[in-house]
């Protein structure tokens, strides 16, 4: 029985499906895909015990959604639809936790830590406001237990909740380009089209100027040689965090691979080479906490997998409805197109509601469409509004974190700067993908305004 108990786990299937998308990306026979959507099903049915009630409280309304739509429509080949695309989601979060488990054992991340203890206060704050978005950039909600801890044990309140503001905007800005948050690869599943290259250096170039104005806005006093001073303290990893991106960018583009199995094609890669010249303790010690890790992200994978079926019923609903054809009929510009799509992801997460549905939702509406806007600037539309939504949103993990890791009542960090900062961002950043659309992507016909 215990043996039984050990291999009918949810654990267990996260290997066996992380192992099926791997294979599936040399050879993908119809069986193995129809495997893994069977496979997800009895993944969720595995982890309804073992999720967290909130997740719970998320999840079966959504469920009860593409449930009576499903009904309604009769559209119940799109719920095991959904569990497929889901699949694919294993193979990702098993990379991002065996990439977390190495991050966690080299040695550029412990002395970059141990650069910070001779800065200023002023200086902490500007060096976490990037270095947030450099160590986030992989390791995601992980960096604020890297960051935290660098305050003293003694900081005071209005210390404390400054560094978790900063890191909160740093950290977020990430998903603007950074392959390795769930954002993007959800992202690459509803627009699967756009060259890993483009999208990145599009939300580069977007994170550099929301970076530059977070600093203008709140660190006015950190002169840019004071913060270059401070910045140096993140030399050692910036070789490490440019050769991942470089290689994701690299196999989507001569591979013809989208970012996220790129990202899943490149992970193990990055492990081979590191455990050549490692030690066996140190590839124990990862082999262990990433066993560990497969139990600790459960509740995201329940909840993309929701958000997924949900999505697919819904985009069949919504085309059997006709309501894209309404919004068809309204002939938005492509600016207004880009600003909808920023601000209902935005406005929902305000309104408790989990930027996976928001995300879902915008995009199944405007995909179809002959909208103006191209895929590349769509996606980055939704990405930045993803970001938004992880800085200010009620129930975003990011903020949670930041909250418990700083001792910061979550309210503080939502209704404070940040929110001021997505305002002043969020028009901005209209603006700039309204140009790159029309400029750079060829997305626009017409005026664009």
């Amino acid at each position: 029985m215990t043996l039984l108990s050990r291999i009918f786990r949810s654990e267990s299937l996260l290997y066996v499906l992380w192992a099926n998308e791997l294979i599936r990306l040399i050879w993908a026979p119809q069986a193995l895909q129809a495997a893994s959507g069977w496979l997800m099903i009895a993944y969720a049915a595995l982890s309804l015990r073992h999720v967290r009630s909130g997740t719970l409280i998320l999840c079966l309304p959504l469920a009860s959604i593409a449930a009576i739509l499903a009904t309604l429509f009769n559209q119940w080949s799109r719920v095991l639809a959904g569990f497929e695309n889901a699949a694919v989601f294993m193979a990702f979060f098993g990379s991002i936790i065996l990439l977390r488990a190495l991050a966690d054992r080299r040695r550029e991340i412990s002395t970059a830590r141990s650069l910070f203890d001779g800065l200023r206060p002023d200086q902490t704050n500007g060096a976490f406001l990037v270095g947030a978005h450099l160590i986030g950039s992989i390791l995601v909600v992980g960096v604020m237990a890297i960051l935290a801890p660098i305050l003293k044990n003694d900081a005071d309140d209005t210390v404390r909740r400054r560094a978790a503001e900063v890191s909160q905007r740093g950290m977020c800005l990430a998903p603007l380009w950074s392959p390795f948050w769930v954002a993007s690869a959800f992202a690459t599943q509803q627009i699967p089209n756009v060259p890993a290259w483009e999208i990145m250096a599009l939300g580069l170039c977007m994170a550099a100027i929301g970076l530059v104005i977070s600093h203008a806005m709140f660190a006015r006093g950190v002169g840019f040689p004071d913060l270059w001073n401070a910045l140096k303290g993140f030399a050692p990893i910036l070789p490490a965090v440019a050769l991942c991106a470089l290689m994701i960018a690299a196999l989507s583009g001569l591979a013809g691979l989208g970012t996220l199995k790129a990202l899943i094609a490149t992970v193990p890669v990055l492990a081979l080479l590191t455990f050549v010249s490692a030690r066996g303790r140190d590839i124990r010690e990862t082999a262990a906490e990433t066993s560990r890790g497969t139990g600790r992200v459960r509740d995201e994978i329940v909840v993309v997998t929701t958000a997924l079926v949900l999505g697919r019923v819904l985009a069949a609903a919504i085309t059997e409805a006709g309501a894209a054809n309404v919004i068809e009929a309204l002939t938005l510009p492509p600016w207004a197109v880009i600003a909808a799509v920023i601000a209902v992801i935005t406005a929902a997460s305000l309104m408790c509601i989990h930027q996976l549905v928001s995300m879902i939702v915008v995009l199944v509406i405007f995909m179809p469409l002959d909208t103006g806007v191209s895929d590349v600037v769509m996606m980055e539309a939704a990405l930045v509004g993803w970001a938004f939504a992880s800085m200010v949103g009620v129930t975003a993990v990011s903020t949670a974190t930041a909250s418990a890791m700083f001792r910061i009542p979550r309210i503080q960090l939502i209704f404070g700067p940040n929110l001021y900062f997505v305002g002043i961002f969020g028009i901005l950043s209209v603006g700039l993908l309204t140009i790159a659309n029309q400029y750079l992507f060829g997305g626009g016909c017409c005026n664009p305004f």
